[in-house]
Formats: structure tokens, sequence, C-alpha cells
């Protein structure tokens, strides 16, 4: 089945009546609000704020609808000291509950411009359980029991992902670039140990390896640790879909070995940011194993995938695709079969990103660093004596040698183990198929029009990127796309891509926030590589379909609104 079956017709988009059925049922449950199942929400506090973002204000008419809002936003900002007296607890403060309900309003039907979205009942109920709590999580002794509950998870979603739970081991950190910088050190520490006393400087035949189409702190990661980015940082290229490109990727490695250059660490991706592109993880590593064996390198790089976007699809890996219990429709399901294929290797990587804060429904901050050898971390290990005021006996028995952060608080981990022990894998699976199928039904609805260019259709992730044509100038959106990937240093092709570029973003500037809140992308694609490997950003829009909230009507506004 062609994963871009969405765009035959309206029947394959349809949603089924039992899907309709079973998604009312997760929303009711998990994303309601509703002060009768989740009694965190009577707070008197968390009941206006909720009622108040329940109302769906576009962005420019909350500031008014907010009683005394202009008094209040010009109260946040005097310069005002910290009271003298205490503070009668029965008496609110209201300028906390302004900020609060003036925030981003992620649960906004409209809000579709990135890869965030709101949080599920349960993973609030739980992320304040573990804010009450306050376990530290870096150190047994601190942490209690919150430490098992850690280690809980972890098996979980080892068990998702194809690892074996016995010996994987698994981290909650500060977000999805906490968790690549482990998978940076865990290569960095095994290949050159000597760094960790004598610094990066020490060496000076190694390189990192990444890809084109990775997120930025996969580069930012790099500048942290000392990284020679310049010289000592190899960027592997993409391919239409925005995959790495496995023939670039064994020149490049084929080459460091060679030359004996040290490659701790190949960063693949599982999901980009802009345009879901999905990396196969299996022939990285038959590559990797394969060139190691040929030129007999002791410490084989470190695999590690930022699967921070993707990684929700790994609950569909078990999923019966012939039987379709849940109903999901036919072009969607198509999507997500192609996906499980890729996902399904996860389970070859040394390491990976979850970020539960994504397209996981928890809040902020919830991201877990998953590795696949527990025996991996005894490289990350700091010498014992740094650590003289904890109890030596206890030290081994925890991650505080091998962890970045000296705390490391527990409300992710709480929130995420509720969301995931109270929606199960049924829903997110209801939850996710949702997200993909209003996705496909926004690819139809703008593969309709004649002036618009979908970009890398083929990937089937939340995310949908496209360009904006102005037709009196553009007869063919497919033809005009395929004239900007065909880079050139000619001058007239700078101007029209300028052109083009400036139409879009015009009409996006004009138009406002209707139907969908979208988000211009600087880079949307990438024209075709020069004969110096060089190439051009090419700008774009793009929505996300990570809101349980958002419906098709929202997706129709904004359809119509771009036909005029």
């Amino acid at each position: 089945m062609h994963p871009c079956l969405y765009a035959r017709d309206e029947a394959v988009n349809a949603v089924t009546p039992e899907f309709a059925r079973r998604f009312a049922t997760v929303k009711a449950r998990y994303f309601s609000r509703d002060p009768r199942l989740w009694p965190v929400f009577q707070d008197p506090g968390f009941a206006r704020l909720n009622a108040f973002r329940s109302l769906h204000l576009p962005p420019e008419a909350r500031l008014a609808a907010w009683p005394d809002g202009a008094a209040r936003m010009a109260d946040l900002t005097e310069n005002m000291p910290v009271p003298a007296e205490m503070r009668d607890p029965a008496q609110p403060l209201e300028e906390l509950l302004f900020a609060a309900a003036l925030s981003k309003d992620w649960e906004n039907p409209s809000c579709v411009e990135n890869v965030i979205t709101m949080s599920a009942d349960p993973a609030i109920y739980g992320a304040q359980m573990g804010v009450l709590a306050n376990p530290n999580l870096v150190y047994s002794e601190y942490a209690g029991v919150a430490e098992d509950l850690e280690k809980k998870v972890v098996r979980q979603i080892a068990r998702l992902a194809g690892y074996d739970p016995q010996r994987a081991t698994g981290i909650f950190t500060q977000g999805g670039t906490f968790c690549n910088l482990y998978g940076y050190l865990l290569g960095l520490r095994k290949s050159l140990p000597e760094a960790k006393h004598k610094g990066l400087g020490h060496y000076q035949d190694y390189r990192f390896v990444n890809s084109q189409g990775g997120h930025y702190s996969n580069i930012t990661n790099l500048s942290l640790l000392g990284v020679d980015i310049e010289n000592k940082t190899i960027r592997i290229k993409v391919g239409d879909n925005n995959d790495i490109d496995l023939a670039d990727l064994e020149r490049t490695l084929t080459a460091c070995f060679a030359l004996k250059h040290v490659v701790p660490t190949i960063m693949l991706t599982m999901g980009t940011t802009d345009t879901f592109g999905v990396d196969w993880v299996k022939p990285v590593c038959e590559l990797r194993d394969r060139l190691c064996e040929r030129f007999e390198i002791p410490v084989k790089p470190h695999i590690h995938v930022d699967a921070a976007i993707g990684w929700s699809m790994i609950f569909f890996l078990e999923y019966d695709f012939e039987r379709n219990p849940l109903g999901i429709n036919e072009a969607t399901l198509a999507g997500i079969r192609r996906n499980t294929e890729r996902f399904a290797q996860l389970r070859y990587a040394d390491s990976f990103t979850v970020d539960f804060q994504k397209w996981g429904y928890v809040p902020y901050t919830s991201s877990l660093v998953m590795i696949k050898n527990a025996d991996d971390l005894r490289a990350m290990e700091n010498d014992p004596e740094n650590f003289s005021y904890f109890e030596r006996d206890i030290q081994g028995q925890t991650h505080l040698q091998s962890t970045i952060e000296c705390s490391r608080g527990a409300s992710g981990l709480f929130g995420a183990y509720a969301a995931l022990n109270y929606m199960g894998v049924e829903g997110y699976q209801i939850t996710l198929a949702h997200s993909l199928q209003n996705a496909n039904y926004f690819r139809f609805r703008l593969g309709q029009l004649a002036n618009v260019k979908l970009v890398a259709q083929e990937n089937q992730g939340p995310s949908v990127g496209f360009k904006l044509y102005n037709p009196e100038w553009v007869a063919d959106p497919e033809e005009e796309f395929a004239f900007e990937l065909a880079r050139s240093p000619d001058e007239a092709y700078r101007q029209r891509l300028q052109r083009n570029t400036a139409f879009h973003r015009d009409a996006f500037k004009r138009r406002g926030k209707v139907g969908l809140y979208t988000n211009w992308v600087e880079a949307i694609a990438r024209s075709e590589y020069d004969a110096g490997g060089k190439y051009s950003y090419i700008a774009g829009e793009k929505a996300v379909f990570m809101n349980p909230a958002c419906s098709r009507r929202e997706i129709d506004l904004f359809v119509a609104k771009l036909m005029g």
C-alpha cells in the first residue's frame, strides 16, 4: 500500500465511526480538564485558568478578554521589589494566575505551530505528584522509591522499543538536548577515555558525525563539549525526504577509518522537526560493524538516535495492521505501517532520545535518554573522590557518578509514568492516529489547491510542510519546486527563489491566525547539492498535528482562507 494513499480521494481520509467513538472516549478521559475525573483541577486557581483557556481565543484577543488584562501586564513589567510583608494563603496571586492564563495556549484547537502540544490530564496529575514529593533522582538517598519508579519506566520503554529490559538503562533529564548530549558523551567517553581529564585537545584525530537534517542541538552540543566544529565535525548529506544519505555516510566513515580518525559518535534522527524525516538505523549499524571489522577499529562508534519527536511511533510496533482493531482510516494506516518499518529498527541503536514533553503529552520537562547496554555508563563514571560527601557504599548503586546533572527533578518522571499507565498503548495509539489522520486530511485538502506544493509528503508524520506560489506566476507548483531544488549560481535563479519566498512570506503574514496557527520555516527544504556539496535553503510553511484538540473544522477554515 503506497504511503501517499491520502492523495487518492476523500474516502480514504474519512474518520471511521469506530475510530471516532474511541477517540471521543480518549479525549473525554485524558484531555478534558474535567475536575470530576481529575480533582486536581478543582483548585480555584486551576479552575479559573482552565475556564479562560477553554474559550480558545485568538492570540490578539486574549489580553483584552482577561479582567484588567492591560493593568496586569503593566504590573509584570514594573520594577517592583519582593514584598516586605507576608501574604495570607487565602489571598490569590492574581499576577501569577494572569501569567499562567496568558502563557501560550496549547489547548487551543488551532495550535499546530511546532512539535509542542497540550499535556494530558493524567500527566499533569502525575507531574503535580512529583512536584509535591520533590525527590532528587541523582542519588538514591535523595530519591527514595522514586528511583524505582524511574527504573520501571525505563523497563517499559525498553520493552516497547525492543531493548532487553534487563540490560538496558535510562536517565530522565532536562529536555531532548541533554539526551543528545548524553549520546555524544557516551561515544566520547568510550572512544577517547583520556578526554575526561585531559580534554579533547589531547586528541587530534577524531571526527563526530551527524546528519544535515538533524536538530540544531546536534551542533550546539558539540560546541558545548569544546569540539572543533569546523574541522572535527562531519555533516552527512540527506535525501529528498531528509533522511541520511547512506552512500555519503559510507564514504565518510571509510575515509575517517582509513586516515585513523576516531569516530566517537554517529548521531541519527528519527523524526526531524520540520518534515519528520526518519533515518534507517539497522543499515547504519551494519555499515559501522562492517567497516570497523575491515579497519580493525577497537572501539566502535556509538550510534545515538535523536528520536525526541518520533519515538511515540513505537506504540504501533505490535499493532495488528491486517485486523486494524481501532478502525484507523486507510490512508493513515498505510503511513503508520511505513513508519513502523523504520522505528522497529530503533532497537539496533546504542542509545536514543525520548521526549515525553512532545508527542507523549507530558508537561515540560520530561525527557529520557535510553541506553541499550547499562555497562556503557561505566565509561561515564567520574572519580569516586569527587563524591566524598555521599555514602561510598551507596554511590555504586545509582547513576550518581555518571550523570551530567547534580540534581534531577522527578516531575517529568511522575508525569510520564502517569500518562503511560493511565492511557496505555491503546490510548496512545488512538491519540497519535488522530494526529496523523488530521495531518493526512490537511495534506489532502492542500493537494486540491492549484498553487500549493507539499514537501517531503512521503514521510507521513505529524509535520506537514508546504510551499505557496503565486498562481499568476506559477502554473505548475511541482515544476516550480523542481526548479528551486536545482541549485544554480545564476542570478536569475536567486531572484526567482527570492520572489517566490517573498510571495509566500507576505501571504503568511497577511493571513493572520485563521483556522490553524502555522509556523514559518526558513528551511522547509534544501536544494540539490552542487559539485562542491553546497546547497540552498528553501523557505516555507509548516503545521504540526500533535494537538488532540485540533479537528477538521480548523483545517477547513484554514484551507478556505487560503482559497480566498
